[in-house]
């Protein structure tokens, strides 16, 4: 009777603990300097992430901004309120964006790929040198917090890549730079952030 006890107090004891671990997250995560866009503050990236939760096949992607993200931006000129959240991945470690996830404002009339002509948010994962629309994702837009939800089987199953954080305020299609970019150029070069899960 008393190894049962000794038994079933040490199962309680492991079950105990498995309850009590929380399940282990890798993140990377870089802070930029406020007051560096050439744009509106939420055009500006103040911090930035990427984060995979273990036991899960979903790649989180936040941006931070300076000011809080309207529901229809507007400017003026060409591209209106064109608005674009970029990250841009790099999964063969060559300094080239094999993938770029998109939260963008957008409308078919200024950007092709675009689904509709109406200004509305939507979300792309595309090719990096082609721009093709490959699927979209569940996204949210939360004051001045842009969060974006992307199966890893999307991005090619990756154990570790490197990405930057940038933002547009007008397509890439256009060959104009983009507005902010975490972390910010060195020497004129891009500063990939390593991410592994």
């Amino acid at each position: 009777m008393r190894h049962r006890i000794q038994l079933i107090l040490a199962f309680l004891a492991i079950f105990t603990l498995v309850l009590a671990t929380s399940a282990s997250a890798s993140s990377s995560v870089v802070h930029d300097p406020s007051g560096d866009s050439a744009a509106e503050p939420y055009t500006d990236v103040a911090m930035a992430k990427v984060t995979a939760q273990e036991g899960r096949d979903v790649l989180y992607f936040e941006a931070v901004l300076a000011g809080t993200v309207p529901t229809t931006p507007s400017r003026s000129g060409r591209y209106n309120g064109f608005t674009a959240y970029n990250w841009l991945v790099d999964t063969g470690g060559n300094g080239i964006a094999n993938y770029v996830v998109v939260v963008r404002s957008c409308s078919h009339l200024i950007q092709g790929p675009c689904v509709g002509d109406e200004w509305h948010w939507e979300s792309a994962l595309t090719e990096g040198g082609t721009g093709r629309r490959i699927a979209g994702f569940d996204f949210a837009i939360e004051d001045n917090v842009v969060k974006a939800f992307v199966a890893t089987s999307q991005l090619g199953d990756p154990t570790a890549f490197r990405w930057i954080a940038a933002t547009r305020t007008s397509p890439a299609s256009s060959n104009l730079p983009s507005v902010d970019i975490a972390p910010d150029l060195a020497a004129d070069s891009p500063v990939w952030v390593e991410f592994a899960r």
